[in-house]
């Protein structure tokens, strides 16, 4: 039941945002939050839930000109906002690195008179001096959007998210925090980071009657792009609207628009990887029609809202059913039917056990298994969201794959799981052969002779492979083809190879190099340099500072590098570090002018060496 709304709020809310009531949720949210309780906010993706925080929001700015924090992951998402509530005649405003010092004043001394909501990213909330600003002012609430970042599965995508939590202590107030996915795990996460007081859990269903969920089982790169080509013809993509394609790589990416463009498909692609002005370009091609298929990371897609998104395809799997329900979501928001394709290869999951590494948090792993569950499971795909999502399933959707073609799909997913035991019964039977090999003397002596050969050391892996025969780019790399005894024991499992390698070491007929990545070498054996003669070791190449910046810049770098354990020169290096010293920058665009400033060190220094340059 929508509670009945405060008669303050109705007219603004018609005038202002142009609706007569709210949708299931977003009264529940709105009036707890003014009444400064916390709230924590699940909606499926377009069903507004920027409106719970915002009506109230208005209303308190325009009451006793009180602000209201909003803490917002993307720039553009935060711009897009602002621009919107302003043309409401709501005061807003947002703070971010691309903020030159003129429009940061203007926005200040609007808020200072008006109230409104403030944006702010996570990354601005770590300058002190933009906080003691927020201090000062009259609040009314703090809203975390995306607040998904939060959870363990999320950190990788902004760390400042998980230091969210001062700003209840620090500013008080009720809070709220929203987002499209999340798990009851990931709700406890959410609400113990932020420090949320007994909130008032606003969650909506899950299920998207409009969205047909479609998984299709296809094996190899060029059977997955004729497959993507075909999907976007039968959406009717580029005629009757758009379409996102999802890949997991940025390489990938790129390949991917390259083929469909070679089939006559309007593709453009994004990914982090590409320069800002190349994203933008291609962001804009896509908003205004001339490229409708984008082809992207999952860089691409957060607080993008385009209605007439006909169907989104994902060539590659991404790592956790969140992220997929997520990504799918931005198909069919004017509520007319849309699909959502999963192309599905064994191959994915390697690459994505590769993306997350041996130290993932528990919530990626637990997010793989669930989507590995639903690609392999023949129950309704939109029950399968609701179950993992809510906890219970609820009727069958009716439009599926499983619901619209039952036999078919089921004998599918039956045929593949059959496959992945099988392959894994070979990987099994495969380690135990290779545990069983023991390598006699003459193989032994290959291998040393093998190590004796390099130019340099590598490590046992990549020794082991050489002596197999690879031809891989890291094999290539370091020379290893050209070594006379390339391919010498390809007959022998690469795992008997490695423990033979630590067998050799244990009896010092090998010998290691190095710590922090150890490789193999001759005992005694001098490495000797690309011109054939014995490495001379360099000295250690020290800083002196010339003034005062030069100190204060070389003390930044090193702390930093501390903390993030990388080298010094990572930060930057000591040309950089001496230009910014002499340029003194005091703005984000005297900063990027920096030579060795990239937009990479922008947007990971940028605030702090303003800060540093201020003080």
């Amino acid at each position: 039941m929508i509670p009945s709304l405060p008669d303050r709020w109705l007219s603004l809310l018609s005038r202002a945002f142009g609706h007569a009531a709210l949708r299931p949720g977003q009264g529940e949210a709105a009036t707890a939050l003014d009444a400064g309780r916390d709230v924590l906010v699940v909606l499926p993706t377009g069903t507004g839930k920027s409106l719970c925080y915002q009506l109230p929001a208005a209303w308190h700015a325009q009451d006793r000109r009180a602000v209201t924090l909003v803490v917002s992951p993307l720039v553009a998402l935060m711009e897009d906002q602002v621009r919107a509530l302003r043309a409401k005649g709501i005061p807003a405003a947002a703070f971010h690195r691309g903020l030159d010092k003129a429009a940061f004043t203007a926005s200040t001394r609007d808020i200072e008179a008006r109230g409104g909501l403030v944006y702010a990213s996570p990354e601005r909330l770590r300058n002190a001096g933009f906080r003691r600003w927020l201090a000062r002012l009259p609040r009314f609430a703090i809203a975390v959007d995306e607040a998904h970042c939060i959870s363990e599965w999320g950190h990788d995508f902004r760390e400042d998210y998980a230091r969210l939590g001062e700003l209840k202590r620090e500013f008080g107030g009720p809070v709220i925090a929203l987002t499209a996915t999340a798990t009851p795990r990931v709700r406890d996460e959410i609400a113990r980071s932020l420090g949320l007081v007994d909130p008032l859990v606003v969650e909506g269903d899950v299920r998207r009657p409009n969205l047909a969920f479609v998984v299709e089982h296809v094996a190899g790169d060029a059977a997955r792009t004729r497959r993507v080509a075909e999907v976007l013809r039968e959406a009717g993509v580029p005629e009757t609207g758009r379409a996102i394609v999802y890949a997991a790589t940025r390489k990938r990416v790129s390949a991917l628009c390259a083929d469909l463009r070679r089939l006559g498909v309007p593709a453009g692609y994004y990914h982090a990887g590409r320069s800002d002005s190349a994203r933008q370009n291609a962001q804009e091609a896509y908003e205004e029609g001339r490229r409708p298929v984008l082809v992207a990371t999952s860089a691409f897609g957060m607080g993008v809202d385009h209605p007439d998104v006909r169907v989104v395809v994902h060539a590659e799997a991404p790592g956790t059913l969140e992220s997929y329900y997520q990504q799918a979501g931005r198909a069919g928001r004017d509520g007319a039917p849309a699909r959502c394709v999963l192309l599905w290869s064994p191959k994915d999951a390697v690459t994505q056990a590769r993306l997350r590494g041996q130290s993932a948090p528990p919530g990626v792993v637990e997010g793989w298994r669930a989507l590995d569950a639903y690609v392999h499971g023949a129950v309704c795909r939109q029950v399968a969201f609701s179950a993992h999502f809510l906890g219970e399933g609820g009727p069958p959707c009716g439009v599926c794959d499983v619901c619209a073609e039952p036999t078919v799909t089921k004998a599918e997913a039956r045929a593949a799981r059959e496959r992945r035991t099988e392959r894994r019964q070979e990987r099994d039977q495969a380690r135990r052969d290779a545990d069983a090999v023991v390598l006699d003397a003459e193989q032994c002596d290959r291998i040393v002779a093998f190590v004796d050969a390099l130019g340099r050391p590598v490590g046992k892996r990549l020794v082991a492979q050489g002596l197999r025969g690879s031809k891989s780019k890291a094999a290539r790399r370091r020379g290893l083809p050209n070594n006379p005894h390339h391919g010498a024991l390809n007959a022998v499992p690469e795992d008997a190879l490695v423990r033979a390698v630590e067998r050799l070491l244990g009896e010092g007929r090998l010998a290691r190099k190095g710590k922090k990545y150890p490789t193999v070498w001759i005992p005694g054996k001098a490495v000797r340099g690309a011109g054939g003669l014995p490495r001379t070791p360099r000295k250690p190449r020290g800083f002196v500072a010339a003034d005062p910046i030069e100190g204060a810049l070389e003390r930044f770098r090193l702390r930093e590098a501390r903390r993030r354990k990388w080298k010094a020169y990572m930060v930057f290096d000591n040309a950089t570090l001496r230009a910014l010293a002499a340029a003194r920058p005091r703005t984000l665009d005297d900063l990027a002018r920096v030579p060795g400033i990239g937009p990479k060190r922008l947007a990971t220094f940028g605030e702090a060496l303003l800060d540093l340059m201020a003080g």
